[in-house]
């Protein structure tokens, strides 16, 4: 008797179990993507050729992967004075960290003034702040690294569809590759929230994009499902992306440049030169999983992957 009321509830949970094992087993948590796609097709020693921009940028460059054109690299503090004498003039560009992430240390400076440039939303930047900022990239402020390099690039003019989308800053489209094939895929659009960054972390909206057709089918705000962008207006759902062939074109153009297996590409399609690599990821995140609805299993598994 008391052995038949105990095996019962057992094997009922066993069940149980057994069932959200078979419903989670496509999805990928961090541990697991660590294991089976990081750690098994990234050599850690190649890191530095996707976390280093200018690296990077040089690799795309050599086998004819579109970039958007480079101004100048500084190397270092001495350097800075030197820079911004080439600057002095100049209009619409970006400045970067070249190991930096996450956005942190970007500068996009728009109009020439006559203290020294305004940003896109109006912030004037005097050209003391300007050396003082391209100094603290030198000495590492927005990396890991004890010191870091100066890339200052043309700044992208976003294509109709993704200026309509967010005017006052710039999307990105993000490509989830493996061993050469593309997985999942979306945009990723800025918000007064986020700072007008593209970080999804910081407050960005992410819209999932159809892999095979380029059209965008779902869209996630703070993890609610919206179909507008709440302060652009703009519809989200149901559009269908520019040059979508030529963006897989890219972004597998893009992974083969580097020895790593597993990769996160991200494009910007700018209205002159059509989609350019803005930087790849070798430890993409895992949130595009939601926005898409879709598991990395579930996509492995389509891809002939898994």
């Amino acid at each position: 008797m008391n052995t038949l009321m105990t095996t019962a509830p057992r094997e009922h949970w066993l069940q149980r179990w057994q069932k959200a094992r078979e419903r989670l087993a496509p999805l990928f948590g961090m541990n697991r993507r660590n294991v089976e796609l990081v750690y098994a097709h990234n050599e850690r020693r190649h890191y530095p050729l996707a976390d280093d921009k200018i690296v990077c940028k040089e690799l795309l460059q050599a086998i004819g992967v579109p970039v958007a054109p480079t101004i100048a690299i500084g190397r270092g503090l001495f350097e800075v004075d030197a820079l911004l004498e080439q600057l002095r003039e100049r209009e619409d560009f970006v400045v970067k960290p070249a190991s930096g992430s996450g956005g942190d240390g970007i500068i996009v400076i728009g109009k020439r003034t006559e203290a020294g440039w305004q940003t896109p939303k109006g912030r004037q930047i005097a050209v003391h702040e300007l050396r003082q900022h391209l100094a603290n990239i030198t000495f590492g402020s927005f990396s890991k690294e004890m010191e870091d390099r100066i890339l200052i690039e043309e700044r992208i003019e976003p294509h109709a569809l993704y200026h309509a989308f967010w005017s006052d800053g710039v999307c990105d489209l993000r490509v989830i590759v493996l061993r050469g094939r593309p997985l999942l895929s979306m945009v990723r659009v800025p918000t007064h929230r986020s700072g007008g960054r593209a970080n999804l972390h910081q407050g960005g909206i992410g819209v999932a994009v159809d892999i095979s057709k380029g059209t965008t089918y779902r869209a996630l705000s703070q993890g609610k499902e919206v179909e507008i962008h709440p302060e652009s207006g703009e519809l989200l759902i149901g559009r269908d992306l520019p040059d979508w062939e030529t963006c897989l074109k890219v972004a597998l153009g893009a992974a083969s440049a580097v020895p790593l297996g597993y990769l996160g590409v991200d494009i910007c399609v700018d209205r002159r030169w059509g989609p350019v690599i803005l930087e790849i990821n070798a430890r993409p995140g895992l949130e595009i999983q939601n926005i898409c609805g879709q598991t990395l299993g579930s996509a492995l598994e389509k891809a002939g992957l898994s």
